[in-house]
């Protein structure tokens, strides 16, 4: 079951959140071209002709001339400044961001699982080549190697993760746009999935935290460990972290592709 987004937001009123600003260079060069240079010129050629000493009438006239060019020049100016992404604009930045880091979360997971289903094997082949020995602090060790990537896997997902957070506060406040031009069910939808992949997350690093202590816990217990049966049942024990932890990872797996399947299709309507 899954719940709507909380957020509110009027269309009709620019953000007042942190967002991206937009503006156009060719907009600015335009200005630039046909109303600050000749202000300029205008400027230097009313000055001039000021500290020549004309007659007063064109002195007055020069004067309402210069201050009308100084509105001129400040009004272009001021159309170069940076105006804010429009509504439509920021839920199109956010849902391609959702697309995105999806794809990516999806490649970390991979190499988290591809790194849980090689650490039992190396550990059995390296405890043979090097007994007595605590691998994952041996950095020249197979063992040590796999636990990096999987550490660098794990630190990475939890960075973007980060960015699906920043997406859902942001398409929150359109959830309940009353606008007719914003597909605001398809928002609803998104932003009640990266909810969800929120809770996953947050499940997911608890038990990939515990299975860290676990681990370190094993390797060092089992360093002098000769007995096979001692050992056989130390893995066993490990291995009840495994089973969660990919069963974890396929519950986020589904619901990271729905949250992507409706980031497309939001960016569809938008189009």
């Amino acid at each position: 079951m899954q719940r709507g987004g909380n957020g509110h937001r009027d269309s009709s009123r620019q953000c007042r959140f942190d967002r991206p600003h937009s503006y156009s260079h060719e907009r600015c060069s335009s200005v630039i071209v046909t109303i600050v240079l000749p202000t300029i010129y205008g400027i230097i050629y009313v000055t001039r002709e000021l500290k020549e000493g004309s007659r007063m009438r064109h002195v007055n006239l020069g004067r309402i001339g210069l201050i009308g060019m100084l509105f001129l020049l400040i009004g272009g100016i001021s159309a170069c400044e940076r105006r804010p992404l429009t509504d439509k604009a920021q839920i199109q930045a956010s849902a391609t961001t959702v697309t995105n880091t999806i794809q990516d979360q999806g490649k970390e997971l991979t190499a988290i699982t591809n790194s849980l289903e090689k650490s039992q094997s190396l550990y059995v082949t390296e405890h043979k080549e090097k007994p007595n020995e605590n691998l994952l602090q041996n950095k020249q060790s197979d063992v040590y190697a796999n636990f990096a990537k999987r550490t660098t896997a794990m630190t990475t997902l939890t960075a973007d993760y980060k960015k699906l957070s920043d997406a859902e506060n942001t398409l929150s406040s359109f959830a309940k746009s009353k606008s007719p031009n914003l597909p605001t069910e398809k928002i609803q939808d998104l932003v009640q999935s990266l909810k969800i992949i929120g809770l996953d997350h947050d499940t997911f690093t608890q038990f990939m935290d515990e299975f860290t202590k676990a681990e370190q816990k094993f390797y060092a217990d089992t360093a002098d460990m000769t007995d096979e049966k001692e050992l056989d049942t130390a893995m066993g024990r490990l291995s009840q972290y495994y089973g969660a932890l990919y069963q974890q990872m396929e519950i986020m797996q589904a619901n990271l592709t729905t949250a992507r399947q409706q980031s497309r299709e939001l960016l569809q309507e938008l189009k």
